[in-house]
């Protein structure tokens, strides 16, 4: 039995690894940066779902209910 790790016969040598150098930072990159977390800003109240035990929350689910709590979906007029 060998300690080596077992290759396939039919698949040869493996090439090494190609290892991708980090870019270079520079302020255009930071400047973009700063615009896409603007578009993630967000002041709308957040909501905790019923019945999730705080599991599910967020913008989105405070969408999805009236001033109550109750769910605008699904209801007539």
């Amino acid at each position: 039995m060998s300690t080596e790790t077992e290759h396939d016969e039919d698949s040869g040598p493996q090439p090494p690894p190609v290892i991708t150098p980090e870019p270079e930072v520079r302020r255009e990159h930071r400047e973009k940066a700063k615009q896409m977390a603007e578009n993630y800003k967000d002041d709308r109240p957040t909501t905790v779902l019923p019945g999730s035990d705080g599991m599910i929350s967020g913008t989105a689910v405070t969408d999805w209910l009236d001033d109550e709590g109750k769910p605008i979906f699904g209801r007539e007029g």
